[in-house]
């Protein structure tokens, strides 16, 4: 049995936003072109696994929930990951860059102590560092937390396997073996609970927890 393409994955998810009330595909960007790709792998140094390059290549992020009042065709607006809203490549880049300056002010080397605070999820093949280079955030909730593809994985995990990094975050989980799977078992998630902004904010935004476990 084959498993199944990222375009049908995409498709599924799709799907299963609208049928929480989101059309997610009338609030993305236009798709990323492949130079702009590039351009990414050649600064980090590493390459995009090919369902993220797929989802870029669909589009280069979403419009910011929160400016939306129309939510039209849908009845909400919500981060494209549930709870993380999906960056576009520019500002993917930006986010790395940031982390990247962090990790060289403070985790270079042996500075054992920038890395103290955190701890692994028990069997997740993930490095227990606070970041390292090659952890390339995707998407950004508004706490500096975001999913990202580790592509400098630990022992016995998988390039470009979903993990959990951010500031309010101490530990590391690795939440899919990549963002296909990620986004196969969240679609499949049963009745998920839908958070509201309040009422008098008169906005259509909504979230809710994309995360299954394993």
């Amino acid at each position: 049995m084959h498993a199944p393409d990222f375009s049908d994955i995409f498709l599924a998810w799709l799907v299963f936003l609208a049928s929480l009330g989101f059309r997610a595909d009338s609030h993305l960007h236009p798709p990323a072109t492949l130079e702009a790709i590039a351009a990414v792998e050649q600064e980090i140094g590493f390459a995009l696994p090919d369902d993220l390059r797929g989802l870029y290549l669909k589009a280069d992020g979403q419009k910011d929930p929160f400016e939306i009042r129309d939510p039209s065709p849908g009845t909400l607006v919500m981060p494209f990951f549930g709870g993380y809203d999906f960056v576009p490549l520019e500002r993917a880049l930006s986010e790395y860059r940031n982390w990247m300056e962090v990790y060289e002010e403070g985790g270079a080397g042996s500075d054992a102590s920038f890395h103290d605070m955190v701890t692994v999820r028990s069997g997740d093949p993930v490095h227990r560092e606070y970041w390292r280079p090659g952890w390339f955030p995707f998407a950004v909730d508004g706490g500096g937390n975001a999913y990202a593809v580790d592509l400098s994985p630990a022992p016995g995990g998988q390039y470009g396997q979903v993990i959990l990094i951010g500031s309010d975050e101490d530990e590391r989980r690795v939440l899919a073996p990549s963002l296909g799977a990620f986004l196969l078992k969240a679609s499949r998630l049963q009745n998920p609970r839908i958070e509201r902004a309040p009422p008098e904010d008169h906005s259509p935004w909504a979230s809710f927890d994309a995360e299954t476990g394993r």
